[in-house]
Parts: structure tokens; sequence; C-alpha cells
């Protein structure tokens, strides 16, 4: 039997012969639909029975190391994928965390961020505002690496480096149903960041995220994981909630209090085009941005948050 039949039939059985893969049987069906050995109608159908099902974090963890076995270590300091894009609404505001990260790459921090623009959706996605903050975009990886070795922040499309991935997230519009492809997408790391955020939208996702970076095994990776902002990887500073963090030893859970401070200071106006009335969300988005994934470095939230607040005061001064 092929290893996709074998596959399909151990998700697809009924109720209860049914049973999930196993990161070993993720990894090999993955690694054969990278090598052209498995069509895209069998690739499709195994994904839309692991969605029905729930994906795992061994199937998670399985298909996305498929996928770096073909991208090469960057170099990077901090893995931010960005997939969601935000809502065009004044209670989601613009792309804030490509601001978080423009300020931590000018603190010495090498960034890559990754992404896909869904333009259909008529979302705000980091894509549209990189020439706004000098932030390049890459044609590939070996491009990712030059563009941040020079200015320390460079976005890397998906399609420049997972063309594959791109395919399978379009699958959506083909049979109206997301697949599994956009959990694995914010997970491909493809800098080789030892730190990294995940922001996700639905219940159970951040504890999901936290658990396949444990699974994948990478022995210097520390990653923050939480309901980000629509689903995107900025932290929202309004909401209270139970926020995960997986490094080499375990995966252990914060619960972080949601508050707007009034008192952090505000620029004379935002780059990204903020109207004023929303500039205290956006500062406390950007610094709560900053904070979770400096809580990944420093495990301590205390030293994470005086450290952002820092880099944010020095930005709004230069």
């Amino acid at each position: 039997m092929s290893s996709i039949l074998e596959c399909i039939r151990t998700v697809g059985r009924g109720e209860r012969g049914r049973k999930p893969l196993s990161f070993d049987q993720a990894y090999r069906i993955m690694d054969e639909y990278l090598s052209g050995q498995v069509g895209d109608d069998q690739m499709a159908m195994l994904l839309m029975l692991i969605r029905v099902q729930n994906e795992t974090n061994e199937e998670i963890a399985g298909f996305v190391k498929a996928f770096q076995s073909r991208v090469p270590d960057l170099g990077a300091d901090i893995d931010w994928p960005c997939y969601a894009g935000k809502r065009n609404d004044k209670s989601s505001g613009k792309p804030w965390n490509l601001l978080a990260a423009k300020i931590l790459s000018e603190q010495g921090y090498k960034i890559l961020m990754h992404g896909y623009m869904d333009k259909p959706s008529g979302r705000e996605h980091v894509e549209t505002y990189l020439e706004t903050l000098n932030v390049r975009s890459a044609e590939s990886p070996e491009d990712a690496k030059a563009i941040m070795d020079a200015d320390g922040i460079a976005y890397l499309p998906l399609a420049n480096f997972a063309p594959e991935a791109k395919t399978m997230i379009s699958w959506k519009n083909r049979y109206g149903l997301r697949t599994p492809i956009n959990t694995v997408v914010r997970a491909l790391n493809p800098g080789g960041g030892r730190l990294g955020l995940r922001g996700s939208f639905h219940p159970g996702f951040p504890q999901l995220h936290a658990e396949v970076e444990h699974v994948i095994g990478n022995k210097s990776h520390s990653v923050i994981s939480f309901k980000g902002q629509s689903g995107e990887s900025e932290y929202n500073p309004k909401v209270s909630q139970t926020v995960w963090m997986s490094t080499p030893e375990k995966v252990e859970s914060f619960y972080w209090e949601g508050s707007m401070n009034v008192e952090l200071p505000t620029p004379k106006e935002c780059v990204l085009g903020t109207p004023e009335d929303e500039h205290e969300l956006m500062v406390n988005s950007v610094v709560d941005t900053m904070t979770a994934i400096l809580f990944a470095e420093k495990h301590n939230k205390e030293e994470a948050y005086a450290l952002a607040l820092q880099y944010w005061k020095q930005y709004c001064v230069a």
C-alpha cells in the first residue's frame, strides 16, 4: 500500500478505527508530497480529514519538519510569522507588529518575518507597509539572509521559500475549508530563529503551537504563543489570557492580565498612519508585543516589559 493511502485510511476510518498520524507518518507523507510523489488531490483529502478531527501536535510537527529540511538556517534571532493579517476596522488597527519588529531590529536583533497576504480577505497585512518602514522583501532564503545581515530585518513571502505551502493554503478557495497548513506555516521558522512568537485566533491553538515546537525538538528555540489581535502575531493588550511558552525543556503556561498603560509616551505621529485617537492602543500593542518576544528570551515578564518600554522610549525620541 502506498504511503498516502495508508495515511488516508489511518485518519479516515470509522469513528472507532481512525487515529491521528504519528510524527514519522506525517513527516514521511509531507516529504513525499514535497518531492512530487503525491498528488494535490490525495494530499488535500488527507488534510481535510485531519482538519475534521482537529490536527495534533505530532501531525503538525511532522509536516513542519519536512518543510524545514528544505530551507537553510539563515541565522535569525527572531522568527516572526505573519499570516492572518488584521481586520480592517478601528478595533484592530494597523499592522503594529511590523513597527515592533522594526524597533527590535534597531536594537540589534536579527529578525526574519515571513507570511502570506490573502488579498481577497481585505485584511491589513504587514506586506502592504514594508516600504513605509524600509523593510525589504526577499526573493529567496539566500536573499533574506543578505538583507537581514545588512538591515537587521527582512520579510520573506511564503511563495519564495515554500511555494507548495502557498498552493495548499489556496485549497481553501477550492474546497471551502481551511486545512492544517494554516497551522503549519506559522511554525516553519525559515530563518532558524532562536526565539519565536505565534499568534492565533481559535481557542486551544496557542497551546497547540507551543506543543508543536516542543515536539519538533529544536534545542535552542524558545517560543511564546498567544491569542493574537485578529489571529496575527501581535499581542492584544486589552485581553486577559493564558500565554504558552515552549522551551527545549518543557511547555508551560502563564496567565497575563489585560491592561492599557495610559502613561506610555506617544509619538507625534505614527509612521503607519494610525489615527491619533488610536495611538494609545497602538503604543500598548507595540510595547506588549515586544514584551512577549522578549519574555521568550528573558523568561521574566517584568524584565521583558521594562526592556520593551526602554526600547519604545528610545524610538520616540530618535
